[in-house]
Order: structure tokens, then C-alpha cells, then sequence
């Protein structure tokens, strides 16, 4: 393909049916989330992903219309995938994923109510001059992931990798250039560099204040963020 734009639901769909096979489970199979899946999608970042992710422990971040907004953001472009499961049709994993551009304004989360998420977001992207990615990869718009959560009952099978994975190959086929992801976990971590992702920066828990105290003291045994690109 030629140089993405916005991506059609058809064109996603096509380029997931092309390499979906090499990356379902014999108990599920592959799916671009489309809207009638949006609540099942929401709930399970509510319950979830947001009660597990260290960053969101961290920050105090609950669920909530900020982050639900964020989240279907994301999901209108059309390029997010999930695992169903062939037996009850329920949602095993989700990859969320939007499309970043170099003529996007730089982040800025004035807009948001919910001063947690604000926080975190500001956290994630406080050193984007430093990764420099556009001009890194040597492109005008990019793949990025915003959030992978899988369902309690799925977890243990390698769904999570599987997901990311099946990600890639997808915006392959789409014809982007490149892919930019954070690793806020050490589960997350690993998945990224599995898949042969750069790292490009390390952001350490414990060099971060939010509300007078270091984020580490939330995260657990989880220490740093890691910024993620991969070249397709």
C-alpha cells in the first residue's frame, strides 16, 4: 500500500484478515474492534486494565469520562484490534491503537477535568522532544499503542504477546513506517522486546514527582517506563 491516511473500517479489516491466521488461538480469533463492541471494550479497561497498570496505580487514576473518552478516541480510527473467544463471543484481549502524525499539535492535556489522568498522560509524553520520533523513522505518521488489556479469565496463555504481535503485522500490511509504544510494566516490557522493539528512552519511577512523592511508590515491582519504537 501507499502512504496511509485515514484508515477505512474495510481497510482494516482486509489487512487483519491477510495476517490473522498466523496469530489466532485455537479458542479465538481475530477482530478489528468495531462499535458494538466499544462498551465491552470500555469495560474492560474499567475493570480491567486500570486497576492493574502501575501507572495508574501510581497516579490515582480510576475509570472515568476522561479516560473513556481517550480511549474511544482511539478506537474510531479504526485500527484497534481484540481476541474473541469461539466458545461465548466475549472480548479475551484487547490491543487499543490510534494514529500519530508529525503535524499533530504537542500533547497537551489542558482539555481533561480529571487531574490523575492528566498527570499520568503529562508523564508519558513529558520527553517526546527528547525520543524525536518522526524524524527518528523517517516518517510523517506512525502506529501507536495506547493501552493492551486481557480479560482475568484469558490470562496466562500469552494473549497479550499475541495481540501485539498480530498489531505489528497489521500496520505492516497498512503501510505505515513505524510503530511507538510505552511500556509502563515489566509484563509489557518483555512482550515489546520480544517483538524487537528499540527502546528509545527510560523514564525511571523514581525520578518522578507527582504530588510530592516519587511514582515508584505506586508501581510496585515495576521501576520505569520504557518508550518503544519499531522500524516496519
Amino acid at each position: 500500500m501507499g502512504t496511509p491516511c485515514d484508515i477505512s473500517l474495510d481497510q482494516a479489516v482486509k489487512a487483519l484478515d491477510k495476517i490473522k491466521k498466523d496469530y489466532e488461538m485455537d479458542n479465538g480469533h481475530l477482530a478489528i474492534i468495531t462499535s458494538d463492541r466499544y462498551e465491552e471494550t470500555f469495560e474492560i479497561m474499567a475493570n480491567q486494565f486500570t486497576p492493574d497498570e502501575p501507572l495508574c496505580r501510581s497516579f490515582g487514576v480510576k475509570w472515568n469520562d476522561d479516560f473513556r473518552k481517550t480511549t474511544y478516541e482511539n478506537l474510531i480510527q479504526n485500527v484497534s484490534i481484540c481476541m474473541i473467544a469461539k466458545d461465548t463471543n466475549e472480548l479475551m484481549g484487547i490491543r487499543i491503537i490510534g494514529i500519530m502524525r508529525k503535524s499533530d499539535p504537542p500533547a497537551d492535556f489542558s482539555g481533561l477535568e480529571y487531574e490523575p489522568l492528566k498527570g499520568l498522560f503529562t508523564f508519558l509524553t513529558h520527553k517526546d522532544s527528547e525520543v524525536n520520533f518522526f524524524e527518528k523513522y523517517d516518517c510523517d505518521e506512525a502506529i501507536h499503542f495506547f493501552a493492551l488489556g486481557v480479560n482475568k479469565n484469558y490470562r496466562r496463555m500469552g494473549l497479550g504477546g499475541r495481540l501485539l504481535a498480530a498489531a505489528v503485522a497489521m500496520s505492516r500490511e497498512l503501510g505505515f513506517k513505524a510503530i511507538k509504544g510505552e511500556g509502563t510494566s515489566n509484563f509489557s516490557q518483555r512482550i515489546y522486546e520480544k517483538q524487537n522493539f528499540q527502546t528509545l528512552l527510560t523514564m525511571p519511577y523514581d525520578s518522578y514527582i507527582y504530588k510530592g512523592q516519587p511514582i515508584i511508590n505506586g508501581t510496585g515491582e515495576h521501576t520505569m517506563t520504557k518508550i518503544y519504537g519499531l522500524k516496519l
